[in-house]
């Protein structure tokens, strides 16, 4: 007995160790850093593993050797710890939180800091319909419960028993509206009936409308109804059942008396106030309360209430957090001439009791309405209701912190609809959209809720799952499969069915970085479609998933860039290239960009790699000769334009007579085309160059080497091919103003190439202070966003420019 006495004093000497950790790292960070405090701190994780060595749990001394290695590193540098340590220290705390507090069920003083989500309310739906309706389908899938009466005696006897979480209802039975309004309202009297009463109704007068107003209504919707319009209504209106802890309030203010009258004015109605006299902790307490809105009294003594308040409105948890000041009434004319914190609202002393909780609950309605909104717009897919992708990163990156400390390791899924596209290019997008819809009703079903899910692309869903370990990962991914793929997804007189493929990466510590799991799920996913058998690929490892990566991200791309040649998602920009040397003809480079079937533009580079030496390169270069030459025959000024060429082009033997067919077509002088191919792809396909640049020479084109000056003999190179413009590797120019060497080097450089008939191009101009410099040493042209980013337009002012 003594010996279990004495082990759980040692427990509480632990938790109260960490609450003193907790609250002194909370005052370091929130309120003042100090370093003498952070050696505190020190102590305190020193003590506490001293009390943890005397406790049987191995993964308790674990983290706890961890805490006290981390402070005591930190505290060595006599300063605050960057961001990167800060995290890691919060996660340790947070972890060793969750141990001792959590696991153990230890009941904390401290008010949970955010309302938790209760299962759905019922809902009765009344309607004349003896079928199931259609509305009733859509609120099940959105997981409510709904009860379907299609008689009024039933449902007024039902509403007698039990009061549902809300009623639709809707007027157009046989017996009249009127009797539809009289039943509710009769309820509303005989047994409070206190829950949202949505109406459904052919008439859309005023008349009508003011009659269900009357009876009690908390909404009316005119028939045929938008279920969408509706349900996201019924949301909001169940907002206050559908979360505990409901409303909390924060009051900043140094009087004691006055601050607790106003707490308990507040919790007789129904709210959660916490009383903060000591107003420099605020920030401390707004990130542990997580209020819903601040009530600060601006006649503060330990500092100014105006300077408070304007610095509680510039922190980022504040931003749409609502404020309501007070003031006496001899001050107001100075503060609204003088106050600036946006979403505050100014109220005068003494206010009658009465009158600031109604004005608090008005604000805490409004507030907690458009956070929902507004969560639901920045955090939400519109289609399927799941997370958007920027916010499972966000997740994904918090939980990333938790591994190997609470979390064992985390897992994450891709989930590919294989034949979404081939869905929405046979039946349209509406009910493509639908399909998502649905799958991603089925998917929630599958989960719990410690596994968020997302939708991560047009026809990608992502889960994240921890603490998933051996097969847990192949079970989870096979009902996830199942659940998509098993029955038909009727929308209308469609039946449809889905094929996936999905792919799982999993993380075992935090050093893995949030990207790269995303990445190795990415490629697992495209694996897993190129298999056969059950489509589900799990990578074990880092080195392994690199290795497939690789083959499965060029796939993906070829993939991709197949489907934007199809579509034609391509376009192009120019920039002008310019002279330095009163040169006045008009020069341009052209630029592909291509987009994805979000509309996402993709970056060239990434593209290029994989297909330069790709049939689909091929077919992007003609595809921008093409375009190219037909811009140039509409185009009234003379003209130059500069094209990029991939090394798959210069292996094309059919090149030459496909462009002198283009150029006979379109009546364009071969000399306005100038082609472009980088040093480093002649040196290595020099016999591929040679046949290239017989064909356009002979025709007429011009020749620029790119990336000139990393090779091992570039004027060597130079000599062999001859060129008309040669465009410097940025290497030989960057830092070129403050480099004598580099400057000797390129003047002798340039020496060399206008002996040997080449222009000088220098591109990656982007400020003032190199054009001197490279005017003195003798460049011919320069490029760069100095002079114009990239537009569609060719729309440069040649004539005014002067160097």
């Amino acid at each position: 007995m003594s010996q279990a006495k004495d082990q759980d004093n040692q427990f509480l000497r632990l938790v109260n160790h960490l609450k003193l950790i907790e609250d002194l790292w909370q005052k370091l960070y929130y309120v003042k850093w100090n370093p003498n405090s952070f050696m505190m701190l020190a102590r305190l994780a020193q003590d506490m593993l001293k009390n943890a060595q005397g406790q049987n749990d191995e993964r308790l001394l674990k983290l706890v050797t961890q805490l006290e290695h981390h402070v005591k590193n930190c505290a060595t540098a006599n300063e605050m710890p960057p961001e990167s340590e800060r995290q890691r220290l919060t996660a340790l705390i947070d972890a060793l939180h969750f141990i001792l507090v959590t696991d153990n069920n230890y009941i904390s003083e401290e008010p949970r800091t955010r309302p938790l989500l209760t299962a759905r309310p019922e809902i009765f739906l009344i309607a004349p319909e003896i079928e199931k309706p259609a509305l009733m389908t859509k609120l099940e899938e959105l997981n409510y419960r709904v009860r379907h009466i299609s008689n009024l005696t039933e449902a007024e006897g039902q509403l007698h028993e039990r009061i549902p979480g809300a009623v639709i209802i809707d007027v157009n039975f046989l017996e009249g509206p009127e009797i539809v309004f009289d039943m509710v309202a009769n309820l509303q009297s005989q047994v409070g009936l206190r829950a949202p009463v949505l109406f459904l109704a052919e008439r859309n007068d005023m008349a009508a409308r003011l009659e269900a107003a009357r009876s009690g209504g908390s909404a009316y919707f005119n028939k045929p109804v938008d279920s969408d319009e509706l349900i996201s209504l019924l949301q909001e209106l169940l907002l206050p059942q559908t979360s505990e802890g409901y409303y909390r309030v924060l009051i900043v203010n140094d009087r004691p008396t006055e601050a607790w009258e106003m707490a308990g004015a507040l919790e007789e109605q129904g709210i959660t106030p916490r009383v903060l006299i000591q107003p420099l902790q605020v920030l401390q307490d707004i990130h542990r309360f997580q209020p819903d809105l601040l009530l600060i009294d601006l006649d503060l003594k330990e500092v100014s209430g105006p300077e408070l308040a304007k610095v509680i409105a510039q922190y980022r948890d504040c931003d749409a957090l609502p404020i309501i000041l007070l003031c006496f009434p001899a001050d107001v004319t100075h503060y609204l001439m003088s106050l600036e914190v946006p979403g505050a609202s100014l109220l005068t002393k003494p206010v009658p009791t009465n009158y600031l909780c109604w004005e608090v609950k008005q604000r805490l309605r409004r507030a907690r309405t458009m956070r929902v909104k507004l969560s639901l717009l920045s955090d939400n897919d519109v289609v399927s209701g799941l997370y958007n992708r920027r916010r499972f990163m966000i997740l994904m990156e918090r939980e990333l912190e938790a591994v190997g400390l609470r979390l064992q390791n985390l897992a994450v899924v891709f989930i590919t609809l294989d034949n979404l596209r081939a869905i929405r290019d046979s039946v349209g997008v509406a009910i493509a959209d639908e399909v998502v819809g649905q799958a991603a009703t089925r998917l929630r079903q599958v989960l719990t809720n410690e596994q968020p899910a997302a939708r991560f692309s047009d026809a990608i869903f992502t889960v994240m799952a921890p603490n998933l370990l051996g097969e847990a990962p192949l079970k989870l991914a096979r009902r996830i499969r199942d659940a998509l793929e098993t029955g038909f997804y009727k929308i209308g007189d469609q039946a449809l069915l889905l094929k996936t493929s999905i792919g799982i990466a999993t993380a075992h510590d935090r050093t893995q970085d949030h990207m790269m799991l995303v990445q190795r799920a990415d490629s697992a996913s495209g694996l897993a479609r190129e298999a056969k058998g059950e489509r589900i690929y799990l990578q074990h490892n880092t080195a392994v998933a690199k290795h497939d990566h690789e083959i499965s991200s060029r796939a993906r791309v070829i993939e991709q860039v197949r489907e934007i040649v199809d579509h034609t998602w391509l376009w192009l920009v120019f920039q002008p290239v310019v002279s330095m040397r009163g040169d006045l003809n008009q020069r341009y480079e052209v630029l592909l960009r291509l987009r994805d079937s979000q509309g996402q533009e993709l970056a060239p580079g990434s593209v290029f790699g994989v297909v330069h030496n790709h049939e689909l390169g091929l077919a992007l270069d003609r595809w921008v000769i093409t375009q190219t030459l037909e811009i140039l025959q509409q185009r009234q000024t003379t003209t130059t334009l500069f094209i990029k060429i991939l090394p798959i082009t210069l292996q094309d033997k059919t090149l030459s007579a496909w462009l002198r067919e283009q150029l006979e077509e379109t009546g364009v002088e071969a000399q306005r085309i100038v082609f472009e191919v980088a040093e480093s792809t002649a040196e290595r396909s020099l016999r591929d160059m040679f046949a290239f640049l017989s064909g356009i020479k002979l025709l007429g084109c011009g020749f620029c080497l790119d990336r000139f000056g990393r090779g091992a003999d570039s004027l060597g190179l130079l000599k062999n091919l001859g060129a008309d413009y040669v465009k410097l590797d940025m290497y030989l120019v960057n830092n070129l103003a403050k480099d004598a060497k580099k400057q000797s080097h390129l003047k002798e450089l340039v020496h060399h190439l206008d002996s040997l008939g080449a222009a000088t191009i220098v591109g990656g101009i982007e400020d003032v202070r190199a054009m001197p410099v490279l005017w003195s040493l003798g460049v011919d042209l320069i490029q760069g966003f100095f002079l114009q980013h990239p537009y569609r337009e060719m729309n440069y002012d040649f004539a005014n420019t002067g160097f």
